[in-house]
């Protein structure tokens, strides 16, 4: 014989459906704040043969509203001085001298030149990430990327002093 479930246990299971529906309409409601940092990446001297580097790009995001969000984001870098093929580090003084360099994700690859980190054109890739926010557990998070810069061996040392470029990150959130 199968029994009718007793009305409080109908009210057990309404009230569970009724939050379950809470939470879901919440996170389309949910609202978040992100920044983004880049810490200076510096080759140091530099003797004509092959040198690398890295620094550390951070996306922080923060629930602002809601009870959760998850947070998609797209990390590109520009070309600074140079193409995507080629960055240039630009002496600071006179003569106006060059320092041919890279930079990637992650780790410098094995044949320099190639995946460059960039904007997704020319074959470039880009970084993304993804993160949950969770007002009761984790409210804030980051996700950290590794940029890797490698100079390449010239044929002659240019001039003896700083060189200097400035790339733009872009982070999109989608």
């Amino acid at each position: 014989m199968i029994r009718a479930p007793s009305a409080w246990l109908r009210r057990v299971v309404a009230a569970g459906l009724t939050i379950a529906a809470l939470c879901f309409s919440a996170a389309a409601h949910a609202t978040h704040t992100c920044t983004v940092s880049v810490g200076n990446l510096s080759f140091g001297s530099y003797t004509g043969t092959q040198i690398s580097s890295s620094s550390t790009l951070s996306v922080q995001c923060t629930l602002t509203g809601g009870l959760v969000d998850t947070v998609n984001f797209t990390a590109t870098l520009s070309t600074g001085s140079g193409s995507y093929a080629q960055r240039l580090l630009t002496h600071s003084g006179p003569p106006a001298d060059t320092l041919p360099y890279n930079l990637y994700e992650g780790a410098v690859p094995g044949v320099l030149n190639t995946n460059v980190w960039g904007d997704g054109t020319a074959g470039t890739t880009t970084a993304t990430g993804s993160m949950t926010l969770v007002v009761i557990l984790n409210p804030t998070r980051t996700v950290n990327f590794t940029v890797a810069g490698a100079m390449g061996p010239v044929a002659a040392m240019p001039t003896a002093g700083t060189y200097l470029d400035t790339v733009a990150a872009t982070v999109t959130y989608n």
